[in-house]
């Protein structure tokens, strides 16, 4: 699994919702990209906006046709300034035999069937055991009579968001500490199978370890060596690992 794991602090150079809301689009539209599984959201004592964030990155990541079950929130204010993902689980209304799309369960019937909204007019019968207001993903069987069945899709369908602690992140297998102060990695030591961890715009993740009292150790990479500005900020690094990360275990896939 490929996971990216950013402070709750990550937006601390912004005062603007918007432009938080606008910056949060392009992580998403990164870790989208690349094919990221989970993102990590770490609490940093000195800005905890790990509510926020995770309502704005789910929010992205859920298909338009969903999008009238999440609650409305002072949190979602200008989710209209959003990217599209564009994502493989974010179908259009027209329906075809055999594909894969998410949906929402409306009822559960005396019977036990789910009744669930895929994105049309009509609700589709479900075999499951998934709670009411659930989110599952089904395979259309047939359109008329419309009927369908849970499903895993064989491509890549979005991520998930969990906020966590920074100890707990760091307790986990495969950790990829990023940072300029690291080495650079060779081609042979890159692998996907990661978890990314990554500072916030004034402080790296040994600044923050550091703050909270948390030992650091492990490998530790810089992924963009010969920067040429005094700075990069976390969308831009998030988008440079991973590119190099792509690329790399693209090759090494086709051997």
């Amino acid at each position: 699994m490929l996971s990216v794991a950013i402070p709750s602090s990550a937006l601390i150079n912004e005062t603007d919702p918007k432009i938080k809301t606008y910056k949060l689009g392009l992580i998403a539209r990164a870790c989208a990209i690349f094919r990221v599984e989970e993102i990590l959201i770490y609490r940093d004592p000195k800005l905890d906006e790990s509510e926020f964030m995770k309502d704005v990155l789910e929010y992205i990541e859920t298909p338009q046709y969903l999008r009238k079950y999440i609650p409305l929130k002072k949190n979602l204010r200008y989710v209209g300034i959003l990217p599209p993902l564009a994502i493989p689980s974010h179908k259009p209304k027209h329906l075809k035999v055999g594909e894969v799309r998410d949906g929402v369960i409306r009822y559960v019937a005396p019977d036990g069937t789910r009744w669930v909204d895929i994105g049309l007019k009509t609700l589709a019968p479900l075999k499951s055991n998934k709670p009411r207001g659930a989110r599952v993903t089904v395979r259309i069987c047939s359109k008329n009579p419309l009927q369908v069945e849970e499903a895993k899709p064989d491509e890549y369908w979005g991520y998930k968001v969990k906020i966590v602690e920074l100890g707990d992140v760091l307790k986990r297998k495969n950790v990829i500490i990023t940072s300029r102060r690291c080495k650079v990695p060779r081609v042979d030591e890159i692998r996907g199978n990661v978890t990314l961890v990554f500072g916030n715009p004034e402080e790296g993740v040994f600044e923050i370890a550091r703050r909270l009292g948390i030992k650091m150790d492990g490998e530790c990479w810089n992924t963009i060596p010969m920067q040429g500005t005094r700075t990069v900020r976390l969308e831009e690094a998030i988008f440079a690992t991973l590119a190099i990360l792509n690329f790399i275990c693209y090759w090494g896939e086709k051997g």
